[in-house]
């Protein structure tokens, strides 16, 4: 009976992939539909082979990023709805053959998960002691020949930890001379878990949400597939699309639990293609070099592509003895290492709609999914080359030409890598006030929003020593600094807002670990009311943690007094001195534009920001800034023919009104 079920089931599955689209994706879910469950679907061990590396040169050091092999799926609620309602269909007699098997196999499915998510499975264990296998196979002479020492650095997560311990395991069970250096820890975790940020989330959820109404769902043929009475299911399941969405998050952790049953074939071809498209689609605009969020994105995985650039130069140079650096993570971290080097295929720059018919989601990031980056030299040549392989399969680098078929300059790699992302970043004047109000608390959560650098803010003191948050001195006829905050406070900004409070900006800052608050103070009417000012906002980056601060951004809330997390600037020279003097290490640029960096230099100030006229006249005072350790600004640059001369003097900061125009012209590509 299950077998004429199960080829009832595929036929009507196969009838339905006829009809859809043949788009690469299509096809590709096509020869196995199992690939259908993206991230969670488990590692193809395909055939390999080499190109020959150049004439004389031989593999010497390998550098590994790894994800962790198969685990389970954090579905336990879905599991159980997928059992419990087909436990209530089949006490009324509801039940086909084909809803009495998925009952069955998803209690079995709820009965694994066992309550833990996220447990790495046997099957993920066996995943990674066969990749070390092969690898060490294929590259004999980097174990064998070279130095015996290994290091690997996991990230805390459990499932990283017992990958990388199942990996190494097999290494030195094939040959146990290697010297293993194991280790994980939060530092490493900062560096080889970063992913996400809730401004990436917010944009791609806002995304799929659009694209989601425009889907097509084929309902009946579940009812009728699963039901012998389709109308007295809809009773009982009213809510079609979550109970398909639980029965594809039980079909796709089936091969992490090693259940050989295709768990798909309860749905219809194309439900499956849309639960697969809205599943691989976040992932790809929210961790890929994507149009939508690749230059918020990229930036986010350069720590870590640094980190395997001096690892491996540190071998080259000699100063480390070691055959190869391991690493093991996850697999948003892994796409946006792979997109950031550009490697083919997974780094294509699509719109949505674009990647929905043409990202092979599975191809580029099932569970186990791995980067090796070997490295080969030459007696005869001072030249490294490198090749690299995504998924143990050789994969080109387009935006550089090869040395030699599948290889690369090391050189070549390390000067693109070096340029993969803009050094100037960009600073929201007043916040990104467009279609809002300057200087208003939403003009800096829309600067958030939009993944700026920073946000620039205008900071006055009120005659009853509160400082507040307005660019002009005074609000109509009424002067700030001779006025009471009361009297402030009762103004309201175009958007609504009262005049907001240095502590109600602080808040904000809380919020985001990326965006920067860049204080203006403004200069006060005596020395000792500029003194004050510093004080209070040298205070002010010592709040207790905000109300209502996300629980991911607490710690941002503790760091807030950090220097690398606040920049000030100031048109008083006074201003300056006094906080290069009370807060040495942070960021203080001055702005008037009438000393050179050596004279701010010599009074401990660590940064300019010019009016970019003034950077026009004197271009030497970049290089100037830079050599002495500052940093450099521009202010306010809002037309294209600017920003691009400001990028090309290379400097760290663009304070503009047009955040969106400096971005687009700062990633020309």
């Amino acid at each position: 009976m299950k077998r004429i079920l199960t080829l009832a089931a595929l036929a009507l599955f196969a009838l339905a992939a006829a009809a859809q689209p043949d788009t690469p994706v299509v096809k590709y879910l096509k020869g196995d539909i199992r690939r259908a469950a993206f991230n969670t679907h488990s590692y193809e061990f395909e055939p390999v082979k080499d190109t020959p590396a150049p004439k004389g040169y031989k593999a010497f050091y390998i550098s590994h990023y790894g994800r962790h092999g198969s685990r389970s799926d954090w579905g336990g609620p879905q599991y159980k709805l997928v059992r419990d309602l087909l436990t209530q269909a089949k006490e009324q007699n509801l039940l086909t053959p084909a809803g009495d098997s998925l009952l069955k196999e998803a209690a079995l499915i709820y009965e694994l998960h066992n309550g833990m998510d996220g447990r790495l499975t046997p099957r993920g264990v066996k995943e990674h002691a066969q990749l070390a296998e092969r690898m060490y196979n294929r590259f004999p002479e980097v174990f064998k020949k070279g130095s015996k020492h290994l290091r690997a650095v996991s990230s805390t997560t459990p499932r990283c930890i017992v990958s990388m311990n199942g990996f190494t395991a097999r290494l030195q069970a094939l040959q146990p001379d290697l010297d293993m250096d194991l280790d994980t820890g939060e530092k490493y975790y900062a560096y080889i878990a970063r992913g996400e940020n809730s401004v990436l989330t917010a944009r791609t959820n806002k995304a799929l949400a659009d694209y989601k109404k425009t889907i097509q769902w084929d309902n009946e043929t579940v009812y009728r597939t699963l039901f012998t009475d389709p109308e007295a299911a809809k009773k009982l399941i009213p809510d079609a699309w979550d109970f398909q969405n639980a029965i594809y998050d039980c079909a796709r952790v089936s091969d992490p639990f090693d259940i050989p049953d295709n768990m798909f074939r309860y749905l219809p071809f194309e439900n499956v293609v849309h639960f697969h498209e809205l599943n691989f689609l976040s992932a790809y605009l929210n961790q890929c070099d994507s149009k939508l969020n690749g230059e918020i994105r990229m930036p986010r995985s350069q720590e870590l592509v640094d980190t395997l650039i001096s690892q491996a130069d540190a071998v080259i140079a000699g100063k480390v003895q070691k055959a190869a650096d391991l690493c093991f993570g996850h697999d948003w971290p892994f796409l946006g290492l792979v997109c950031y080097l550009g490697l083919e295929g997974v780094s294509e720059r699509y719109t949505l709609e674009e990647a929905a018919a043409n990202w092979l989601p599975s191809y580029y990031c099932p569970f186990a999914t791995n980067l090796q980056m070997i490295f080969y030299r030459s007696k005869k040549s001072d030249d490294i080359l490198v090749k690299f392989l995504m998924n143990e399969r050789e994969t080109k680098l387009p935006a550089l030409k090869a040395v030699d078929g599948i290889y690369y300059n090391w050189n070549d790699v390390k000067a693109w890598c070096a340029n993969r992302i803009p050094k100037t970043q960009i600073v929201a004047h007043r916040g990104y006030w467009e279609g809002n109000a300057e200087n208003s608390v939403a003009s800096f959560r829309k600067a958030q929003e939009f993944g700026l650098w920073g946000s620039e803010f205008d900071i006055h003191l009120t005659a009853d020593g509160v400082p507040v948050i307005y660019h002009d001195r005074k609000i109509g006829d009424l002067d700030i600094q001779t006025s009471n905050f009361e009297e402030v406070r009762a103004n309201r900004l175009a958007n609504g807002e009262h005049v907001p409070t240095l502590a109600e900006y602080m808040a904000q800052a809380a919020r985001s670990r990326e965006c920067l608050p860049v204080l203006e103070l403004k200069p006060q009417t005596t020395v000792e009311r500029e003194d004050e000012l510093v004080e209070k906002c040298l205070q002010a980056l010592k709040p207790a943690a905000p109300r209502n601060v996300p629980p991911e951004f607490a710690a941002f809330a503790r760091r807030s007094s950090e220097p690398t997390k606040v920049v000030f600037i100031s048109f008083s020279h006074h201003i300056c001195q006094e906080l290069a003097k009370k807060a040495p290490g942070y960021t203080v640029q001055y702005l008037n534009g009438d000393l050179s960096p050596a004279q701010l230099h010599a009074e401990g100030i660590n940064g300019i920001d010019y009016h970019y006229n003034v950077i026009k006249n004197h271009p030497e005072w970049v290089k100037e800034a830079h050599d002495l350790g500052m940093t450099v600004n521009v202010w306010t640059v809002n037309e294209p023919a600017d920003i691009r001369a400001m990028r090309d003097l290379g400097v760290d900061q663009i304070t503009t009104d047009k955040p969106a125009l400096a971005r687009e012209i700062l990633w020309e590509r």
